[in-house]
């Protein structure tokens, strides 16, 4: 018996980015404080407001480039086709 195929043939560039953004800053925040935390022990001194901003620019880039990804995708998946997969029902 064959197993029914699906494409992803649209990705809604907002809405995906704000889910995979918060995906994505599980790994990167504590890379970042790992960064910045080697900052403070090199020079011995922290603002506040170094961590803040390094933690809004990651998230800020970070949700840039995946709705920028997202974009790609559709255009890519218009032109030439989406990502196949195949499904079938789970099993107990």
């Amino acid at each position: 018996m064959s197993e029914p195929k699906k494409e992803v043939v649209y990705l809604d560039p907002m809405h995906t980015a704000k889910t995979l953004v918060l995906v994505y800053l599980c790994f990167s925040v504590p890379i970042v404080l790992l960064a910045l935390f080697v900052v403070y022990i090199r020079h011995n001194e922290m603002p506040a407001v170094t961590v803040f901003t390094a933690l809004v620019l990651n998230t800020l880039i970070g949700f840039g480039l995946l709705w920028l990804a997202c974009k790609v995708y559709n255009w890519v998946a218009e032109r030439f086709g989406g990502i196949e997969f195949t499904m079938r029902d789970a099993q107990d």
